[in-house]
């Protein structure tokens, strides 16, 4: 499902090139009011490049050369990367390929670690929506607002919520998760849920009418299964999947 970057920017370039779009100009935002932990930016899909931003080099140390789409799409935390890259090509072909008339109501909120230029990592809140669109109502480009949010949320989970008009969120978020579909038994979510509940292994036996010792080894097997070591790593790595 994830293309390589390279290909993933020609390719939406390509689809988007010859259409015509709404202009817009940066005279809107560049008085837009930021703090010190926050920075924005423009890509322009029609082009394959980020066309503005602000604030870039003072939230992360990246210059306005080095900060490119290619970079933006590649510098998320290792364990983090492939997640973050099938959220955004799943997003960004979904609004370069349904035409919608008011797709200024479309976003995505998205929180992951994101590396800055002395390659220490920051945990970032990423808010994006439309910029531009083609006359027809697909994406040209959209804006990114990024905002640190290190000081309150230093947890491993990558979040996201993505909105769209008419869009189908149950089937939009099995298209993101579906290489791991079938990764743990239904049994085993039926487990990991209660284990998300908080529940010890003799609640989780009563509840699911098994046997103390079935419900331990399905704990054991879900760990090993995950390569986690305790509930905490498990319900970020579910999360990270979809399970949760």
């Amino acid at each position: 499902m994830i293309k390589p970057i390279p290909k993933f920017i020609n390719e939406t370039s390509s689809k988007l090139k010859a259409l015509d779009f709404n202009g817009n100009d940066f005279s809107s935002i560049e008085n837009f009011p930021l703090n010190i932990k926050q920075g924005l930016y423009i890509i322009d899909w029609q082009d394959g490049k980020v066309s503005y931003q602000k604030d870039i080099y003072k939230l992360l140390g990246y210059t306005e050369h080095e900060f490119t789409l290619e970079t933006i799409l590649n510098i998320a935390h290792p364990e983090d990367l492939q997640l973050v890259k099938r959220i955004t090509q799943a997003v960004v072909n979904h609004l370069t390929k349904n035409p919608y008339l008011n797709l200024e109501d479309s976003s995505l909120n998205l929180t992951y670690r994101f590396r800055k230029k002395d390659n220490t990592y920051i945990k970032i809140l990423r808010q994006s929506t439309l910029f531009e669109a083609t006359k027809n109502g697909m994406m040209k480009s959209n804006l990114s607002l990024l905002t640190d949010i290190s000081f309150f949320d230093t947890s491993t989970t990558v979040q996201w919520e993505f909105n769209a008009p008419h869009i189908e969120h149950k089937a939009f978020k099995k298209e993101i998760y579906k290489e791991f579909d079938g990764f743990f038994t239904s049994r085993e979510i039926e487990v990991i849920k209660l284990i998300a509940e908080n529940q010890k292994t003799k609640k989780i036996a009563d509840t699911l009418f098994i046997s103390e010792h079935t419900a331990y080894s399905h704990r054991k097997n879900i760990l090993k299964k995950s390569n986690t070591h305790n509930a905490k790593e498990l319900i970020e790595f579910c999360h990270n999947i979809g399970v949760l």
